[in-house]
């Protein structure tokens, strides 16, 4: 293959391109050995009970099968949690518990290893971008992590009971037996939690726009009637119900987190202002 530096020996786009991509190799590689290594961890170790100087505590140990695994042991504790008594999880082929315990652990991996997938796009990305866009991203980086952890609690401990509650209460109300299939259960669960952490970044979205001077912030109050729409479309589309019950829950919070995001915009704006004033005064 013809090089493609110039002739004085010094490198040119192509040869800039390919030590991106050499660059980017090396850093999927990594992530990709982290993430292996945390799968194989939740699918062959199991979280035990010991006694140590008069403490309970829980150790991991190698598990013997894939029934003891921290996988199962995970789905087994969040369809308690989940799932009215009266439901009877089943599966439907015999392949099914197997996929659903790798995809919890590949879950899992993903979860634990997101610290480490993060410093390495970071690092990639980082000279790429200019000084104001490396100052937002690490400004915005805690509230990014907090706001979608404070998604995945909401959608776990509030919205997700209550909606199997609501809806499974009436099927027992038309007498019917509840059942549920494993795999479409998890699906549901890693799903609409996901979605409802990505919800919760809504506030991030909007500063970050507003910083990076792609819309001001007149826009948010301007069209704040299309933003309730879209909320509301948002939250009927990710919910499973009809009712609109759920879907209430899920847009509620959007909406609060909507008037978060236009408040700390405009106290920015303020800031800023007020801190032009002073230089001028000076």
């Amino acid at each position: 293959m013809a090089s493609g530096g110039s002739p004085g020996g010094g490198g040119g786009p192509l040869s800039g391109f390919f030590a991106h991509l050499e660059e980017l190799r090396d850093r999927l590689k990594v992530i990709m050995y982290v993430v292996l290594l945390t799968f194989v961890f939740f699918l062959m170790f199991s979280f035990e009970k010991f006694n140590v100087l008069g403490f309970t505590v829980w150790l991991p140990i190698p598990a013997l099968n894939l029934n003891e695994g921290i996988s199962q042991q995970f789905f087994v504790a969040v369809s308690n949690f989940l799932l009215p008594g009266y439901v009877s999880t089943v599966v439907l082929t015999p392949w099914e518990p197997v996929l659903v315990q790798f995809k919890v652990a590949l879950f899992l991996a993903l979860v634990t290893s997101s610290p480490v997938i993060t410093y390495e796009f970071w690092r990639f990305v980082a000279p790429a971008l200019r000084a104001k866009e490396r100052r937002l991203i690490v400004r915005v980086s805690t509230p990014v992590v907090v706001l979608f952890l404070m998604g995945v609690a909401m959608s776990f401990l509030v919205v997700l009971p209550f909606t199997f509650s609501f809806l499974y209460g009436i099927a027992i109300a038309m007498g019917a037996k509840p059942f549920l299939q494993l795999q479409e259960f998890l699906d549901f669960i890693i799903l609409f939690s996901l979605a409802f952490g990505v919800a919760f970044e809504l506030p991030v979205v909007m500063y970050g726009l507003s910083v990076l001077n792609i819309v001001g912030a007149d826009f948010w109050k301007k069209h704040w009637r299309m933003a309730v729409l879209a909320i509301f479309f948002f939250g009927a589309a990710i919910t499973p119900d009809g009712s609109g019950v759920t879907m209430m829950l899920v847009s509620l919070p959007m909406l609060g987190l909507y008037l978060a995001g236009y408040v700390a915009i405009v106290l920015r704006l303020r800031r800023r202002e007020s801190q032009a004033r002073s230089a001028k005064s000076s």
